[in-house]
């Protein structure tokens, strides 16, 4: 019985498959969920079963705020909305109004 691949759904046979974060995939299947960017061994990074290229990795799951690549003498306020990040601890809307 073959592997499914997490992404398509179909089997994966030995001759199309490669392998990152325990699972195996297809190799046109094998490209950054955010932005589908190809992937390789080098530059893939797989969480909670999908597969991230090294910099949308680290923008979506990194640690953000001063000293982490935003520049001096300021501090991010952004949560990363843009990457599919909609919570947290903080907002600036005011009590009561929905989105």
């Amino acid at each position: 019985m073959a592997a499914i691949c997490l992404k398509c759904g179909r089997p994966v046979y030995a001759a199309e498959e490669l392998l990152a974060g325990g699972s195996k995939w297809h190799k046109v299947c094998f490209k950054c969920e955010l932005c589908s960017k190809r992937l390789d061994s080098v530059n893939v990074n797989a969480h909670d079963n999908a597969l991230w290229c090294k910099q949308c990795y680290a923008r979506k799951f990194g640690p953000k705020g001063y000293g982490f690549g935003i520049g001096a003498g300021s501090l991010s306020m952004d949560v990363g909305e843009h990457l599919g990040n909609y919570d947290c601890e903080m907002t600036n809307k005011p009590l009561g109004v929905n989105n």
